[in-house]
């Protein structure tokens, strides 16, 4: 059932295929671009510091600023009614579209990461602490997005969400710019970057950045499926 809710997911994109990939593609590698362009008196750390930024940075516009509004749209009273007649649970319809989105984001995420591995060796990539990061970003911010996107129940008024927070995570952490003020350890994305950052040999391994991303990993997943399970139309439990 997975398989084709993404494949529809996907299809329903084609009316919006050249904005998606102008601002999922083009824009995001033309930043790239010119970080890395802009960075000719830098060492290898500091472009690695902020291309490790530009996969976070990503992945927060990816879920936070476009997952939530799709979400915000299925839990919308109209769209609910008309899943309530259909085969699929809103639960799976929600999950092709954390899927949908992690696919749509990847090339950026492997793009960055290769740029990654050429400025700093492969041998100071620990691919056994990368792949849960990685993992632990996409959960967190992806059940964070559906949360959000739930409980709000209406595109409109999730865009004005997603206007701002996105915008914040990014500003309140430090992504671009080298800071260890301890009022940004209150933003999750700066644990989350702490997490990438020592995979890729630019940090130490601290475990409280771990310790704190896996719990709001948990907590955002458990929330994201309560969420879910609290949509009713037409007397039917989704």
């Amino acid at each position: 059932m997975i398989r084709p809710l993404v494949e529809m997911e996907l299809k329903g994109m084609r009316i919006y295929k050249t904005f998606l990939f102008v601002n999922l593609l083009i824009m995001p590698l033309a930043l790239l671009f010119i970080m890395i362009m802009n960075s000719g008196s830098r060492t290898p750390e500091d472009i690695s510091y902020l291309v490790s930024g530009f996969i976070v940075v990503s992945l927060v516009s990816s879920f936070i600023g476009t997952l939530t509004n799709r979400v915000s749209n299925v839990f919308e009273p109209s769209v609910l009614e008309l899943y309530s007649t259909l085969p699929p649970k809103i639960s799976t319809v929600v999950l092709a579209q954390f899927l949908t989105y992690s696919l749509l984001v990847l090339p950026q995420v492997i793009i960055a990461l290769s740029v990654i591995v050429y400025y700093q060796g492969v041998g100071r990539i620990n691919v056994l602490l990368l792949i849960p990061a990685l993992l632990i970003t996409f959960l967190e911010l992806g059940t964070l997005a559906i949360t959000i996107g739930a409980r709000i129940g209406n595109p409109y008024k999730a865009m004005a969400v997603t206007a701002v927070l996105p915008w914040l995570l990014v500003v309140l952490s430090p992504a671009y710019y080298s800071s260890s003020f301890p009022a940004l350890y209150l933003n999750p994305v700066t644990h989350l970057l702490s997490c990438i950052r020592s995979a890729v040999g630019l940090e130490r391994a601290g475990p409280i950045s771990w310790l704190v991303s896996a719990t709001l990993t948990v907590i955002f997943s458990v929330l994201a499926r309560r969420s879910v399970k609290a949509g009713y139309m037409l007397e039917k439990p989704f």
